[in-house]
């Protein structure tokens, strides 16, 4: 008994004597970019560290006695963004459009009184600090507190922070996931996309970077590293990818794809009136959603007038979240709400058919839920999600600026009496749901990894210290442009004087007067 007693007790200093302080920071106030790392949070907490998150969606869950969450749902504000009239923007006025924005939210959050709070606390210590991975000034976390940093992102990486951190993110076999495609892609394409790079990169570096650099010095101090230097020194990077759904691409070790649904969650019972509706539709259901930051009513009214009247000459029941009270000339069949249960609709078996913005959480919703798609793309991700869905037989295409009644309705037929697109997602989540371990797993693991070995800074690749043009081989190439140079001159002044020397024996020989030979 006391042996036994004794090993419970060495077991328990063990467990505890590994838990950490660990510090959260999700700036984007989105509901797809936190709920991905609620899983995290919780399991972290129930290990025994100590986690403080800050972020626009806290979990409210009184059993994490270890979880701290900041609440700022106040940066919501910054949301109410018409999605659709930024797309008819020229590409360049959206991007400074997107960086104000970013400028605006992080000084929100930067400057709330709970964070400034936490910055100026000279007793806290964090083991680890875990932000999402944009080039945005809560970055400079990492510094405050003098810790390894982990790169979180609800998503995959972008272009640009993959080529910070000198991972391969070559603009042809591998374009951003904002550009409308996916693989083989065009000439046309080819160039969209090696442009897109360099303007990207011309933006972070005179428009971007400068403004949340000042947001630094401002809220945290003077004398912190610029933020691409903090975000180059990270110890992992959380990507919400998978090897079946996404493209392949290299990845450094130090890159840990988390995807595979880790915020998916057990079907709740849906509000009797709803689960009624959807029991009472024979025919089928389908759910219209454009996610939680494009919003249904910025729709134009030929747009919305195209999608009712498409809607009417259908047999299904529809459930449409729609952001205001009223929509008018609905008809019976269609049912509005400014928020709906996602999750548990579409596992509801007579759910037929999601069509979505194409974001990936949605998207992952509904490959484990069996249920085909149709994606109407608008900004960010969803343009080669949707792209990557068509391709792997998902579900298809359509344009929101090209909604007609007769394209829409043939477009949802298709979908649904065409058996190969449910076979195809069913085939999908199998194929994902078949790995060793969770995302969420993973995830932990490695944050544990960071933590008891206080960084990994050994799993970066040694390129991102090389200067631009040896990483280029540009002076390789510059010298061997030079050798060949220098031996193409040589062997031309060789010919050249050969030529002069027998033109002069030649000449030295026909001088010569016959009598002497």
């Amino acid at each position: 008994m006391q042996l036994l007693c004794a090993v419970l007790v060495a077991f328990v200093a063990i467990k505890y004597s590994i838990c950490a302080n660990i510090l959260g920071v999700i700036p984007v106030p989105s509901h797809s970019h936190q709920v991905v790392f609620w899983p995290l949070w919780k399991e972290l907490s129930q290990r025994g560290h100590k986690v403080t998150v800050i972020t626009s969606d806290p979990m409210n869950n009184p059993s994490l006695e270890n979880l701290t969450e900041v609440d700022l749902r106040s940066a919501y504000q910054f949301m109410n963004l018409n999605f659709f009239q930024l797309q008819e923007e020229p590409a360049w006025k959206g991007l400074f459009t997107f960086g104000e924005f970013f400028s605006n939210l992080l000084e929100h959050i930067i400057s709330n009184d709970k964070v400034q709070q936490l910055i100026r606390d000279k007793t806290t210590h964090f083991d680890v600090v875990m932000v999402e991975a944009f080039h945005t000034s809560a970055l400079a976390f990492a510094s405050r507190f003098n810790c390894p940093l982990i790169l979180l992102s609800s998503l995959d990486g972008t272009s640009y922070a993959y080529g910070e951190i000198g991972n391969p993110a070559h603009p042809i076999l591998h374009p951003d996931y904002a550009l409308p495609f996916y693989n083989d892609l065009t000439f046309t394409q080819r160039i969209e996309s090696a442009w897109s790079t360099l303007r990207i990169k011309f933006l972070q570096k005179y428009f971007y970077l400068p403004s949340q650099q000042k947001l630094v010095e401002k809220y945290f101090g003077p004398d912190y590293p610029p933020i691409e230097d903090i975000f180059k020194n990270y110890s992992m990077f959380f990507v919400n990818t998978n090897n079946v759904f996404h493209s392949i691409r290299p990845r450094l070790p130090n890159i840990v794809q988390i995807g595979g649904g880790t915020h998916l969650r057990k079907r709740n019972p849906l509000p009797v009136k709803l689960q009624n509706v959807l029991d009472d539709a024979k025919d089928g259901a389908i759910y219209f959603s454009l996610g939680s930051n494009v919003k249904s009513k910025h729709l134009s009214d030929d747009t919305r007038r195209e999608i009712l009247e498409t809607f009417k000459e259908l047999p299904y029941t529809v459930l449409w979240k729609f952001e205001n009270e009223n929509l008018p000339n609905v008809s019976e069949n269609v049912i509005i709400s400014k928020w709906f249960p996602q999750q548990d609709i579409l596992q509801h078996p007579n759910v037929k058919l999601f069509i979505t913005q194409g974001g990936l959480q949605s998207l992952e919703e509904t490959i484990f839920s069996h249920v085909p798609i149709i994606g109407i793309p608008v900004m960010g991700d969803q343009m080669s999600n949707v792209a990557n869905v068509v391709s792997k037989g998902l579900g298809l295409h359509l344009d929101y600026k090209d909604i007609r009644k007769e394209n829409f309705k043939s477009t949802i037929v298709k979908v649904i009496q065409n058996p190969k697109y449910r076979k195809s997602v069913i085939e999908m989540a199998k194929f994902i749901e078949d790995q060793p371990e969770t995302g969420v797993e993973r995830a932990v693991w490695w944050t544990e990894y960071v933590i008891r070995h206080g960084g990994a800074p050994y799993m970066r690749n040694p390129g991102i210290d090389l200067p631009w043009y040896q990483y280029y081989l540009l002076d390789i190439i510059g010298f061997a442009f030079f050798i060949t140079m220098a031996a193409i001159c040589a062997l031309v002044a060789m010919w050249k004087l050969t030529k002069k020397l027998n033109r002069l024996t030649a000449d030295h020989i026909f001088e010569v007067p016959l009598g002497c030979r």
